[in-house]
């Protein structure tokens, strides 16, 4: 472990100094390519490899780290935040004691959150023994400078405070205040205050992976089993209602069958969230359909069944969305509800083959769908769509909800630009032109701050600016 210690420090300044009171962009793949290098370097030398497969983890996890330099939606990188220190969550598990029993996975993932809290004494007692050595520090010695970390900010603190109180007390310690008004303060206890949280945490990390870690087996408890008669008469009751309710779908939506007094669009808008609801449920009800007494040939189609009419569920609520947005514009949600319901069609694949054979690893297949079509979805320009999408419906029916288009990412500004040098309506031009004026959305900082959709975008705005404005 004490080989370790530097190198932590080492990853400790180059976090602050990528991070602090910047932007993710660039700054996000450089620090996390190295911090993976270092964790499959420390893996390696402490033979914790046991599945070499948990690896390919670091792929996704580079993916994500790099869209953060490739396009400019805040609502991917939220969710970034998120998932990449869970993806490597998962890597560690799946690389060190690879589990795809549920209740085992979350254990695990709470164990390797929590319980490096537990090594952070162990860390500090290193710390300090390596300090003692390097610096041939004696306890005397050690007491005296426990002494003056401790005093020295305190006296500090005081010195200003009475400054401030007082001016002739002030003007005795003019030149010591001086010194400390030209520092900011704020930013150097809120770099060291990080740092020492980073450290910490990230050092007993390594601690408890080096000698703790061996993943955490629950005890094989009696299998949860649920009555055959009960699941009998609930598939078969949702199978008549779902054939009704299709019927009725294929009739209204597909073959366009509604009354006269309804508004199709608006009759498209009700009811899609519902139904990725409902599938979302059947989908458990066919995982949990596995689980009775005794398996029937009955509960096997009848679950087939079910992903076949949920199948049409998910088809319908589809199509309810294509219409309402084709009526009233598209949008962030709108995009996610399609990718929502692409994954659910995509899942019912593992799902039919889970309902013929229980020995397919369900938990397995569903883990590996999620991560990649949440990595495609990360790295898909979805500002730019929306935008594209809107703009083309504007050309083609002369209808655009602008406010749509100004959410302050960057990705869909060079379409906006275009826009307005087409457009004729000089209400919509000049919208556009002081969305783009007035905000500094896309101003670009150093290289840790380098995002190729925000220099793409600052280079368009400036040009249209310099057009427009002078």
């Amino acid at each position: 472990m004490k080989n370790y210690i530097l190198y932590i420090f080492l990853f400790t300044v180059l976090h602050s100094i990528l991070f602090f009171n910047r932007l993710f962009a660039l700054n996000v793949i450089l620090f996390i390519i190295p911090l993976l290098v270092f964790l499959v370097i420390i893996l390696k030398q402490n033979k914790k490899i046991k599945n070499k497969w948990g690896l390919l983890f670091i792929i996704p996890i580079v993916l994500l780290s790099a869209s953060f330099f490739i396009y400019d939606n805040e609502t991917i990188k939220t969710f970034n935040i998120l998932f990449i220190p869970g993806l490597i969550l998962m890597m560690y598990i799946y690389t060190i004691e690879p589990t795809y029993k549920i209740p085992e996975f979350i254990k695990n993932v709470m164990y390797l959150i929590f319980e490096p809290l537990n090594c952070v004494n162990k860390l500090y007692n290193l710390v300090g023994l390596e300090l003692t050595k390097l610096f041939k520090i004696s306890d005397t010695d050690k007491k005296r400078i426990k002494s003056f970390l401790i005093v020295i900010p305190i006296v500090i603190i005081v010195i200003l405070l009475l400054s401030n109180a007082d001016m002739i007390f002030g003007n005795m310690f003019h030149g010591f205040v001086d010194i400390f008004k030209n520092i900011k303060i704020d930013h150097i206890l809120g770099r060291i205050l990080r740092g020492f949280i980073f450290f910490t945490y990230l050092g007993a990390v390594i601690n408890y992976i080096i000698f703790n870690y061996k993943g955490e087996k629950i005890k094989e408890t009696k299998p949860f089993k649920v009555d055959n008669y009960t699941i009998k008469l609930l598939l078969t009751s949702l199978n008549v209602i779902y054939l009704l309710f299709d019927f009725i779908q294929i009739k209204s939506l597909m073959l366009h069958q509604v009354a006269k007094n309804i508004n199709y669009a608006q009759y498209a808008r009700s009811g899609f969230f519902e139904l990725m609801a409902i599938s979302f449920i059947n989908l458990v009800i066919i995982l949990v359909s596995k689980h009775t007494k005794e398996e029937t040939k009955y509960s096997k189609v009848m679950s087939i069944v079910m992903v076949l009419l949920t199948l049409i569920i998910i088809i319908s609520s589809a199509f309810r969305m294509h219409m309402y947005e084709s009526a009233y514009g598209y949008t962030e949600l709108r995009l996610l509800v399609y990718v929502s319901l692409i994954t659910e069609i995509i899942l019912l694949i593992p799902t039919i083959a889970y309902i013929l054979n229980t020995k397919v690893n369900i938990f397995k297949h569903y883990m590996i769908i999620l991560v990649t079509v949440y990595t495609i979805l990360a790295l898909t320009p979805l500002d730019y769509i929306i935008a594209n999408n809107n703009i083309n419906r504007y050309y083609d029916k002369g209808k655009i909800d602008i406010e749509y288009l100004e959410n302050y990412n960057c990705d869909n500004v060079p379409l906006l630009i275009e826009l307005h040098n087409k457009t004729d309506d000089i209400k919509l031009k000049n919208d556009i032109a002081d969305y783009l004026q007035t905000n500094e959305f896309c101003s670009v900082g150093d290289f840790r701050e380098y995002n190729i959709s925000r220099v793409k975008a600052n280079e368009e705005i400036k040009k249209l600016i310099n057009k427009v404005f002078t």
